[in-house]
């Protein structure tokens, strides 16, 4: 998977990857979930748009930049819909496995504020 582009908009993001699908390009949205709750709170400012295969990478770059750009690496209906069913089950793989790191750091961290705090009271 290579980065197309960072959009400051998610409307922006969804509308190219929209149009990349029209012509068979298999896109994957990123950050969308934590530029929508805030990019002060979560640190994503930028959504990114990413060709999930990497033959498709020079064509829907050349299609961001301009849309008259005739695109020859697309995919049938069939294909694009069989690749995006396996796009989901990665993206959660990743988000609990992210879920889980920071579980256990925060954890950690209660755990020595708390003891910090005993031993200071000690």
């Amino acid at each position: 998977m290579k980065l197309i582009r960072e959009y400051h908009g998610l409307v922006e993001a969804q509308d190219m990857a929209m149009r990349l699908r029209e012509h068979g390009i298999v896109t994957h949205t990123s950050s969308t979930h934590s530029f929508i709750l805030s990019g002060l709170a979560t640190g994503a400012f930028k959504v990114g748009l990413w060709a999930v295969l990497d033959s498709q990478y020079e064509d829907a770059c050349a299609y961001a930049l301009d849309p008259l750009h005739e695109i020859t690496s697309g995919l049938s209906e069939q294909e694009v819909i069989a690749w995006e069913s396996q796009i989901p089950v990665q993206t959660n793989a990743v988000f609990s496995r992210f879920m889980l790191y920071a579980f256990i750091g925060i954890a950690f961290f209660a755990g020595l504020a708390l003891w910090l705090i005993a031993n200071d009271a000690a």
